[in-house]
């Protein structure tokens, strides 16, 4: 037997995969019995394999030789002008580690028709300078995810991030709309061709993607499909760049972010463990806008988060660039907060609602209440680069707490621990509206899609908070809360419809003819104005009325008698000719729900036919 293990097998049992056994010392026994000439092939020696790692070092260094050759001819064959033009806008204007990014397809193909715009009468460069300071401006504190800093001109910028470039402007551009729509159709044509056509993927697609849904509503006419579409957009591109995780080599790095200035020169060559600056921020960027479309459309998180996703955020608040660097890590303890409370209570189904009992909600709403005062405790002092953090914490806890308004049955009064809940929802909400009222028409103008709909969110909570408490006793506290809630709403109605004049190009008749999202929104709240002011005014009429119940000595017959038929309709020059809704009798306080399917950020857009409201209640 030790000797049959010796001999290897031959060609027709290895062919078969048999075993193949010698009878003989020329022939198998398998041979033997078909007759066939038994074949032994020669036995061939291993080589053994070149190292992998030496190989990969190779490549490297051999890679790292082209870059350099390349960028030296180029900068030697570099046209006259092309040099006076450096000469004016140095090529490191960005001063980051990143410079020209490029991933698979970055420099073949057609080039973007952006240049041709520029240096016309439609955009000249002095405005594109002009556009970028006003850039600036705009995501210092709202949308801190691209920051460009004050050395970076328009010329460089084009040239290396056609892009975002383009994305920048279609932004800044919302008090011109020719403008932006032009704008808006180059960028759409040359993301279709380099994306969808070309499949390329590239850090430069990516940061404009994120500027362009930052400030969506300006040019977006419908937010559910649009907006969902980019972000899984978003969240595919990230993958793809692989930025997402920490970068595996140097190459890597190298060839996602064309400079390898970031990684400290070490013996062993090993990689650093986060990307740069500007590939962490656009992580961050991606997971937010990621959670917020979860939430707001009722989906699963497309990139959830992780580890990694807290350290990139912990390391830009220990080596900031920019202020805004150390609110991104509370800013996703912020959404994934939110998150958490959509999946908790699922605010709006019917099922969810069964299942959670009075006692049940107050300890989970505590719970979550928590976090979120510690979360705000560990913010920075605030300020109005800060005020925007501030805001969301206030607006997570109106959030919480609006699991109080559902699950309320016909004609039956709300137990203690539901008014309570209910009142926190309204004090939150009341305080950012509060908030809110005080900033300038300039500083509500930089505003993203986010900001738009947490207030938006907090006008529906306030409203409807309010008119539930009204219902159950109207006091002196109620005429108070009432009166502060149309003040907001009307200074709130006010500054949307100077911001849509702002936004058509000061043309009142634009204004009328023309949809916007402004106008939309105006029209939205001033049909809650209408419907909050009538239903104060059922509720004085039902507290006056029962008042002179109580003053008039009732006998045992008359207590018998049936509840008093409803108050009559207001006088034609009280009521409001807006006023799109009918409202029941006043036995039942709680059989009125007057936002209805309208949920987080106007989750029911097109939902809500039984309003009767031509535009809706939501935000396109």
């Amino acid at each position: 037997m030790p000797d049959e293990r010796k001999i290897p097998a031959c060609k027709e049992c290895r062919e078969k995969k048999l075993r193949c056994v010698f009878e003989k010392d020329d022939c198998c026994v398998r041979c033997t019995r078909l007759g066939k000439q038994c074949l032994i092939p020669e036995a061939k020696r291993r080589e053994r394999k070149a190292r992998l790692r030496g190989r990969v070092e190779h490549l490297e260094s051999t890679y790292s030789e082209i870059l350099a050759l390349l960028r030296r001819n180029g900068n030697t064959e570099s046209s006259p002008a092309a040099t006076a033009s450096s000469q004016q806008h140095p090529p490191s204007a960005l001063q980051s580690p990143l410079q020209r990014t490029s991933f698979l397809s970055g420099s073949g193909g057609p080039q973007s028709s952006l240049p041709a715009v520029i240096g016309s009468d439609m955009l000249s460069l002095d405005e594109c300078d002009a556009l970028l300071n006003t850039y600036r401006e705009m995501s210092r504190s709202v949308h801190p995810f691209v920051l460009l800093p004050q050395s970076c001109r328009a010329a460089p910028l084009i040239e290396e991030r056609p892009m975002l470039a383009q994305a920048i402007f279609i932004v800044t551009s919302w008090q011109n709309p020719a403008r932006q729509a032009a704008l808006r159709s180059i960028f759409l044509r040359d993301l279709s061709e380099k994306y969808f056509m070309r499949s390329e993927r590239s850090f430069d697609l990516l940061q404009a993607l994120i500027v362009y849904f930052g400030w969506c509503h300006f040019y977006t006419h419908s937010f559910p499909s649009g907006a969902f579409r980019m972000a899984s957009t978003l969240v595919t591109m990230a993958m793809e760049l692989g930025i997402t995780q920490s970068p595996l080599t140097v190459t890597q790095h190298e060839v996602l972010m064309n400079s390898n200035s970031i990684y400290p020169q070490s013996n062993e060559g090993t990689p650093s463990k986060f990307w740069n600056f500007e590939a962490r921020r656009a992580f961050i960027a991606t997971f937010i806008i990621s959670t917020f479309c979860c939430f707001t459309f009722r989906k699963s998180n497309l990139l959830p988060q992780t580890p990694y996703l807290h350290e990139c955020a912990k390391s830009l608040a220990a080596d900031p660039q920019y202020p805004s660097d150390m609110l991104l890590a509370p800013w996703i303890k912020t959404m994934a907060l939110a998150e958490q409370v959509t999946q908790t209570f699922d605010h709006g189904s019917r099922e969810r609602v069964g299942e959670l009992n009075d006692e049940r909600t107050q300890l989970l709403v505590t719970t979550l209440s928590k976090q979120v005062e510690e979360l705000r405790a560990n913010l920075p002092p605030k300020s109005p680069d800060t005020a925007i953090m501030y805001n969301q914490c206030q607006c997570i806890i109106a959030f919480i707490h609006e699991v109080g308004l559902y699950g309320l049955s016909l004609g039956k009064t709300p137990s203690v621990t539901r008014i309570a809940l209910i009142y926190e929802c309204h004090t939150a909400s009341m305080k950012v509206l509060s908030e809110n009222v005080e900033l300038s028409l300039e500083e509500m103008s930089q505003w993203g899609v986010m900001e738009w709909r947490q207030l938006n969110l907090c006008v529906m909570l306030s409203a409807r908070s309010s008119i539930i408490l009204d219902s159950t006793c109207y006091t002196v506290e109620s005429s108070h809360r009432a009166t502060w809630l149309q003040k907001c709403l009307d200074t709130l109605c006010q500054r949307i419809n100077e911001l849509h004049l702002m936004s058509v190009g000061g043309s009142s008749s634009q204004a009328q003819k023309q949809d916007h999202f402004f106008k939309r929104i105006a029209t939205d709240w001033t049909n809650i104005k209408t419907c909050y002011q009538n239903c104060v005014q059922r509720n004085q009429i039902h507290q006056q009325q029962q008042q002179q119940q109580q003053q008039t000595p009732m006998t045992t017959v008359q207590q018998r008698l049936p509840l008093p038929p409803p108050p009559p309709p207001l006088p034609p020059q009280q009521q409001q000719p807006q006023a799109p809704f009918v409202f029941p009798s006043a036995e039942f306080p709680f059989d009125f729900d007057v936002f209805n399917d309208t949920y987080w950020y106007g989750m029911g857009e097109g939902d809500v036919a039984g309003l009767n409201i031509a535009s809706g209640w939501g935000m396109v």
